[in-house]
């Protein structure tokens, strides 16, 4: 009988899994200061663009309530003054 090898567990499809992946690795090894604080400037950025995004996709959505609410009373106005 031929023994047969055990294929490899495939690759993890998502960006995370890929991610956690590397992550655990380094966590094995020590960094030097430098890399620290490379590292957690970097992070720092990451983070800062993120709330960034959030806070300017809030913003728009809230001005383009505002103008649609904005449309709809002028409309309701001049419907109001042409029953008049």
């Amino acid at each position: 009988m031929k023994k047969t090898k055990k294929k490899k567990a495939d690759k993890k499809a998502t960006l995370l899994g890929g991610a956690g992946k590397s992550l655990k690795k380094l966590g094995k090894r020590k960094l030097s200061t430098g890399q620290k604080v490379l590292a957690g400037a970097a992070l720092a950025a990451i983070g800062l663009g993120l709330i960034a995004k959030r806070r300017n996709a809030a913003s728009s959505a809230s001005e383009a309530d505002a103008t649609t609410d904005a449309n709809a009373a002028e409309q309701n106005l001049a419907a109001m003054d042409a029953n008049a």
